[in-house]
């Protein structure tokens, strides 16, 4: 079941630069929403339509420890984003695809498309 043309990534960066950068490389494929905080992120979660959500692990605040739980909780897979790897290490739960800071465009597509590929193609199982 999809709400609209392109699945839906939120992508939870308190950096600008970086944010623009990964919205841009998505932009076509998939529709992306943006938040620069862990209490901006769980308002979109709780808005529902939500089918991936890609997660800076070192956000200003901190993360809120209800975000990646409820995500969780709403079968929203997090795709965890750092410089520092050790700050992965540190989020709640399974383990999670991880990008490394700095990370290429392809490497950004793939393991999204790992976790959630574009409209019309489906996972095997």
């Amino acid at each position: 079941m999809e709400s609209g043309p392109h699945r839906r990534i939120l992508v939870v960066e308190d950096d600008p630069l970086v944010s623009e950068v990964v919205v841009e490389a998505l932009d076509g494929i998939y529709h992306t929403s943006r938040a620069e905080t862990a209490a901006a992120a769980l308002e979109c979660l709780r808005a529902g339509g939500i089918d991936a959500m890609l997660l800076d692990c070192t956000l200003p605040g901190g993360l809120d420890p209800h975000l990646v739980p409820m995500a969780d909780d709403t079968g929203v897979p997090v795709i965890l984003m750092s410089g520092h790897p050790d700050m992965m290490d540190r989020v709640p739960g399974i383990p999670r695809p991880c990008i490394q800071k700095p990370f290429s465009l392809a490497v950004l597509l793939t393991t999204i498309e790992s976790v959630v590929p574009p409209r019309g193609i489906a996972l095997a199982r």
